[in-house]
């Protein structure tokens, strides 16, 4: 069979080092060739502006120049959205049924691929391969490559690190004015000065960080959970302005908030350990909690986001916990009560929400204790721990009707 290589990526722009790693893999496994396909929209990135599909296509094109080895497609291009890698790889498998496909992934996404959207499917397509950066600890790499061979997931590292160069990098000595040399092919450094990209706003493409991770989670969710997802944001707007929380913030939390309810237990235990998180005894043998604590660490560790208060309010919106923040208040709540809620007691807790986020919190809190206790199931102490936060600010001794 003829053996391949995909190469993905913004390539926002392409540099040495992606040159490198795609010409060291072409070489090392005999491929026939490296095909360079930038996507539409990177699923694990998050910027407010990237060139547009246009200028990084044509700067990958530069960049292939006198490689044969190396060829340039717009397939995610055109297709838009979204850009999953099992759809591209599906369709080059049947485009090309004769064709052995490997799978070029950089070392920092590497080690998230069991977080990756149907990544059973990706490793029976293709063979997954990356290169250490000159640089960075190695081990961690080859431990997550052992561990994907253990489970039968046919995969790559090459020994030798490539050169250390970043497409941020290269932006922001752009931005300073400082040369490129060495850094992108000479093409590329021409192509970007002489079209003026990444020094101001002609040529980029603009969007939200909303916009972004509404993109995101739409191919990380089934409908019916996106549709939930949206319904909450909403709802944690509304309740923000309504009780003093930052709206934006809320609507933000409320999108990422069930970020990996439909992502495989597997992958999330794999993410949490990933990150050094060790659940306790009890989130350990209730898988429905899971996704709050991966959740949080998937949005803290791959996709960079920084602010701890929505962080928060992600980890906590399934148990809550004691000394919740007025944020966290506002997406539990907005979890129980938005529209495409319909269990039974939802109008009894949305009337409470619209009088008092605490009558809310208790009464939902106290609805998810007998739910849990109903099904002989264990109840977490953070749960426990609001509800007798809720109580005894009521003064009436800790003893409830």
């Amino acid at each position: 069979m003829k053996k391949m290589g995909l190469f993905g990526g913004s390539f926002d722009p392409i540099h040495q080092g992606h040159l490198e790693m795609a010409l060291r893999i072409a070489e090392r496994l005999e491929l026939d060739g490296v095909v360079l396909m930038p996507t539409f929209v990177p699923p694990h990135k998050i910027r407010e502006s990237m060139a547009s599909a246009e200028h990084r296509l044509a700067m990958c094109r530069l960049a292939a120049q006198g490689h044969p080895q190396l060829q340039v497609s717009d397939l995610e291009l055109t297709r838009e959205g979204a850009s999953f890698t099992v759809d591209t790889l599906t369709a080059l498998c049947e485009q090309y049924p004769d064709t052995q496909w490997y799978l070029l992934v950089g070392a920092d996404m590497f080690v998230t691929l069991r977080t990756w959207y149907r990544f059973e499917d990706i490793a029976r397509l293709a063979v997954l391969c990356t290169v250490p950066r000159e640089g960075t600890d190695e081990t961690h790499l080859f431990e997550y490559a052992a561990d994907l061979a253990a489970d039968g997931i046919e995969c790559y590292v090459d020994p030798y690190p490539v050169t250390s160069v970043s497409s941020t990098q290269i932006r922001r000595r752009i931005a300073a004015g400082e040369t490129l040399t060495g850094l992108v092919p000479q093409g590329v450094e021409e192509y970007i000065r002489q079209n003026g990209l990444y020094r101001r706003t002609e040529g980029m493409e603009t969007r939200t960080q909303d916009e972004q991770f509404i993109e995101i989670i739409r191919t990380r969710l089934s409908d019916y959970r996106f549709h939930h997802s949206m319904c909450v944001a909403q709802e944690a707007k509304r309740l923000a302005e309504k009780y003093g929380a930052d709206p934006n913030k809320a609507y933000t939390a409320g999108i990422l908030h069930d970020i990996m309810k439909d992502t495989d237990k597997d992958a999330q235990m794999q993410v949490l350990g990933d990150f050094g998180v060790v659940l306790d005894e009890i989130e350990q043998r209730s898988p429905t909690l899971w996704h709050a604590r991966s959740g949080e660490v998937f949005l803290r560790n791959i996709l960079g986001v920084t602010d701890e208060e929505i962080l928060s309010a992600v980890r906590y919106h399934t148990t809550g916990r004691a000394g919740m923040s007025r944020l966290e208040q506002v997406v539990f709540t907005a979890d129980f009560t938005s529209a495409d809620r319909d269990y039974p007691d939802v109008a009894v807790i949305r009337s409470l929400a619209e009088e008092s986020l605490t009558a809310a919190i208790r009464y939902g809190v106290e609805y998810t204790i007998r739910d849990l206790i109903d099904r002989g199931r264990t109840v977490h102490p953070d749960t426990l721990a609001v509800y007798n936060e809720i109580v005894l600010s009521e003064g009436n001794g800790g003893q409830t009707k």
